[in-house]
């Protein structure tokens, strides 16, 4: 199974690697892993932008291939994946440098603003960031699943709304990194997805650029 979304806001440290237990074989890093299971172990093969694990039962070094079945349920193999997601968490801890993309904006705004975020909304990850005088909104970042922006890819990422020209947005939509806006207006907001291809310079800009707006200023 992959886990490729690791590197959207984790960059990979080879010696760090190295250092935990991986073995570098050709273009991969591999390591072979225990999971505190009986006849079972993993194999978590890490290459450029991709996160591999196999989970093995020995003693016949077969694929667990229920693992591998998302929608499979029960209570060994919910146990078996708890197991392999506490791996994935110590080796994303010790072998990769995190990019928290919603921390190094929130401290830009924060610096450059005086602003401080707020979470109106109960059990969720999701925060908004208001302009000094009128108290209005000049950016929502939201935690949500790459599958509502219409990606094929597991798992959830951070993105942030904006408000821009509408010829600004209609310039940067690509349906890759920028989207038309998640539940706003999408004439006047953006929706920014927050990975490890952005460019932080241009976000940053960006965010000036809606508090202007936004503040009339």
């Amino acid at each position: 199974m992959f886990y490729n979304e690791i590197f959207d806001k984790n960059i990979f440290n080879s010696k760090l690697a190295i250092a935990y237990g991986f073995s570098k074989v050709r273009d991969y890093y591999i390591l072979q892993s225990d999971i505190d299971m009986e006849n079972f172990n993993v194999i978590v093969k890490i290459g450029k932008d991709s996160f591999e694990v196999n989970v093995i039962e020995l003693p016949f070094n077969e694929e667990y291939v229920l693992f591998n079945v998302s929608d499979s349920k029960g209570k060994f193999v919910s146990k078996i994946r708890k197991k392999v997601n506490e791996l994935i968490d110590d080796i994303v801890k010790n072998c990769f440098k995190s990019l928290d993309y919603r921390k190094i904006l929130l401290d830009y705004v924060k610096e450059k603003y005086g602003t401080i975020p707020e979470e109106p909304w109960e059990d969720n990850n999701h925060a908004t960031i208001k302009t000094t005088n009128s108290k209005k909104w000049y950016g929502i970042f939201i935690y949500l699943p790459y599958k509502t922006l219409g990606l094929d890819k597991s798992g959830k990422i951070d993105v942030l709304n904006v408000k821009l020209n509408p010829e600004l947005i209609e310039s940067l939509i690509d349906k890759k990194h920028f989207f038309p806006a998640y539940h706003m207006n999408k004439k006047y907001w953006i929706t920014i997805l927050l990975d490890s291809d952005m460019d932080l310079d241009l976000i940053k800009s960006l965010i000036d650029e809606s508090f202007k707006l936004v503040e009339k200023v």
